[in-house]
């Protein structure tokens, strides 16, 4: 999927309805939040260039990334409070076009693991996995973990994040966040320290979040 740049094109960004693309590409799963699906997409895509010498995964792992992160909330459409296990269950049986069922079913799996428990082998659809998905499911999860905690309040005040090599240590792996002007980051900052916990699980760093105006 195309990845837009809110900043340049925020009437598409902004628009409640998912286009024919969008359609087609998520095999018609709908999403409760199309703005927030494509935003959650293009921070997940930015996070993941700021944090390849941490992942070294390749561009066949940022589209499960994009695509996981664009229908990560699928199941908001079923049910609230467990809609990640629900869009676990309605990506794992969806045809999506340009991927293989073993790639659906690790989309599926990072989008399970947006928010709440962690990857673990005690669950049935994860300890399915061969051991270099399951590493693949969780380095990305976590990465879609702390960009949905950067839209928490789904209003795109996030434009744009990029690593600070200069600033990145072995214990300690810093991003810059430039934010709309008088944006407060409050809520994003603080969902992001407590969903980083994957990201410093799989990285064995800490993530710490810059902001620029």
């Amino acid at each position: 999927m195309m990845i837009h740049n809110p900043i340049g094109d925020v009437n598409w960004w902004r628009s409640g309805q998912p286009t024919e693309e969008e359609l087609h590409l998520s095999g018609g799963l709908l999403v409760e939040d199309w703005p927030h699906a494509r935003h959650v997409m293009y921070l997940s895509s930015l996070l993941f260039e700021a944090t390849c010498p941490l992942h070294k995964l390749d561009g066949s792992a940022l589209r499960l990334l994009q695509r996981a992160a664009f229908l990560h909330n699928a199941g908001m459409m079923i049910e609230v409070r467990r809609h990640h296990k629900h869009s676990f269950r309605l990506i794992k049986e969806t045809p999506l076009p340009d991927f293989t069922a073993e790639e659906r079913y690790e989309i599926a799996c990072i989008a399970r693991y947006h928010r709440r428990a962690l990857p673990s082998k005690d669950h049935g659809e994860f300890a399915v996995l061969s051991p270099s998905a399951r590493k693949r499911v969780s380095q990305l999860a976590a990465l879609l973990r702390v960009a949905d905690s950067l839209d928490y309040n789904h209003d795109g005040r996030v434009l744009h994040l990029a690593g600070l090599p200069e600033l990145c240590r072995r214990d300690v792996w810093t991003c810059s966040v430039q934010v709309r002007p008088l944006a407060e980051l409050d809520d994003e900052f603080e969902h992001a320290r407590d969903k980083a916990d994957l990201f410093e699980q799989e990285f064995h760093c800490k993530l710490h979040l810059l902001r620029q105006n």
